[in-house]
């Protein structure tokens, strides 16, 4: 064989690997979303007043969210759901915040509960943003900054983590956050290096938690098999004080609620949130 033919042997696999490579790693971003497509309707939730409403994104696309306003001037939680689930029970999972009378904003993620559209990072970003510029219009009065909570849970953190770095919020809350989304798969792959190669869908909230100026209060489960601790404890470090870790030795990743997160969450944020205080004293 000559050595110009090894080359093009070379070069032709060299080719093959590369192509591969790329519509291999197109098939993984494409099965990374992976909510449930039950449509709920708000009315069904159990939790008054309640509704749903389209605004129009950064994108021209008509977004949906659920909305409902606070009782006075108590704050609004803009929430981010996780993946594996749809809005009604995400919503579900806020009922202690919203009967101490937070008002919600929680958008629904396209391609999620029965909702049109791709879901991913830059979409899910642009759509958190419009939803914060709109608010006040959406819950129908003025609702400053300094009473607006970003929350995100799971996947959602990344997307309130990011929400906060470019919005001036209150308040950030995150449960079973993560340092980067793509530690995730490292984890669940036994130590591949997905960040050195995911170009997208990475949710580096790690890099962007430093430019937030808002209290942080994290809350993480030392059981939780899906997003481990130790990611959640990377991110907290970076950020600013003044923050607060709540690790629960019985937590898991869906159990937290049960386990005293809803007390730790509301005293946080009336201590650092005017506003707030009335609702601890009701």
């Amino acid at each position: 064989m000559t050595l110009q033919n090894a080359l093009i042997i070379l070069g032709a696999l060299a080719l093959v690997i590369v192509v591969g490579g790329y519509a291999g790693m197109q098939l993984f971003y494409g099965s990374i979303y992976k909510f449930d497509q039950t449509a709920t309707d708000p009315d069904t939730s159990g939790l008054p007043g309640l509704r749903e409403v389209t605004f129009t994104s950064e994108d021209g696309a008509e977004v949906s969210a659920w909305i409902r306003p606070p009782q006075g001037n108590l704050p609004v939680i803009l929430y981010f759901m996780g993946n594996f689930t749809s809005i009604g029970p995400s919503v579900g999972r806020l009922a202690p915040f919203l009967e101490a009378g937070y008002g919600l904003a929680a958008l629904v993620y396209r391609g999620s509960s029965g909702k049109d559209g791709a879901p991913g990072e830059e979409v899910f970003a642009g759509d958190a943003r419009a939803l914060y510029d709109q608010l006040d219009t959406l819950i129908g009065a003025p609702v400053p900054p300094d009473r607006r909570i970003a929350y995100g849970y799971s996947l959602g953190s990344g997307v309130a983590v990011r929400l906060a770095a470019e919005r001036d919020v209150a308040v950030v809350a995150l449960e079973a956050a993560y340092a980067r989304f793509c530690d995730y798969f490292t984890d669940r792959y036994h130590g591949l290096p997905f960040c050195r190669v995911m170009t997208r869908e990475r949710y580096d909230s790690i890099d962007r938690i430093t430019r937030i100026n808002a209290p942080l209060i994290l809350f993480h489960g030392e059981k939780d098999d899906a997003i481990s601790i130790a990611s959640a404890r990377r991110l907290f470090d970076a950020a600013a004080e003044p923050k607060e870790f709540h690790a629960f030795a019985d937590g898991t990743h869906v159990n937290l609620g049960d386990k005293g997160l809803y007390p730790l969450a509301l005293a946080f944020f009336a201590a650092h949130i005017p506003a707030a205080g009335s609702a601890i004293k009701q």
